[in-house]
């Protein structure tokens, strides 16, 4: 008699455990999406903000100028808000993401 009423009990268990644990999974992913689109966006605006001062400051200049293309800024804004994410910003860090910017800047000039 007892077998007939811990079956079921501990299939009921089981299944409320799985739902749980579904859920709390399905909330993560979702979570991380949301964060990384959030810091795309926030990127994206300080890549638009940075290259607008960048074009104000070589018009002023009075000399002919180059902007570069608004995702080479957006990386650069990118990486930093990632290496920002992780704590603990070294000079090093700062100096790998410019760096790797540099090799983007190189590689539309055709320069390796």
């Amino acid at each position: 008699m007892e077998a007939k009423i811990l079956i079921p009990l501990m299939s009921a268990l089981i299944g409320a455990i799985i739902g749980a644990l579904s859920s709390i999974i399905t909330i993560s992913i979702q979570q991380n999406s949301q964060s990384k689109r959030d810091k795309m966006k926030l990127a994206s605006e300080m890549a638009e903000n940075d290259r607008k001062f960048s074009h104000e400051l070589a018009k002023e200049r009075g000399k002919p100028y180059t902007l570069l293309p608004v995702s080479i800024f957006q990386h650069y804004h990118f990486e930093i808000l990632t290496a920002l994410e992780k704590g603990n910003v070294k000079a090093s860090d700062i100096e790998k993401i410019t760096r790797k910017n540099q090799e983007l800047i190189n590689a539309l000039d055709g320069n390796k």
